[in-house]
């Protein structure tokens, strides 16, 4: 399935990147550009466009979720490695510890009520507001 939706992918690029190109040599051709800067730019914005497209697929392929071939347990405890290391996670694809019922990063001492004053003044000198 993957083959499947690179190719057609890499189609769909090709087609884009095509169209781009031809936006660029029909402007440049307006703008009087000389035959040997409109094949270049053609090029580099075939090139350009045509890599671009493929490297963002490729890093989409490559920090997107796994499928869940082996059940759902195996998936989860996967989820998100290449990404939490990308932004500076030291543990590659670590289970996590603790186990709350809080989604994202929500504290759990929120569940306890409002703040009190102190605990404000540390979350704003924590954040450097002062």
């Amino acid at each position: 399935m993957t083959s499947q939706n690179t190719q057609f992918v890499r189609v769909w690029a090709f087609r884009f990147s095509f169209v781009t190109m031809m936006i660029v040599v029909v402007l440049s051709w307006i703008n009087a550009v000389k035959l040997f800067d409109v094949i270049v730019r053609a090029g580099v914005s075939f090139g350009g466009m045509f890599l671009l497209l493929l490297g963002s697929w490729s890093l989409f392929e490559r920090t997107a979720l796994p499928s869940l071939q082996n059940g759902p347990t195996e998936a989860v405890s996967e989820r998100g490695g290449l990404v939490d290391v990308s932004v500076g996670d030291k543990d590659v694809l670590a289970p996590q510890a603790i186990d709350t019922a809080f989604p994202g990063q929500v504290a759990p001492s929120l569940s306890e009520g409002v703040l009190d004053g102190e605990q404000q003044a540390e979350i704003v000198r924590r954040m450097g507001w002062g």
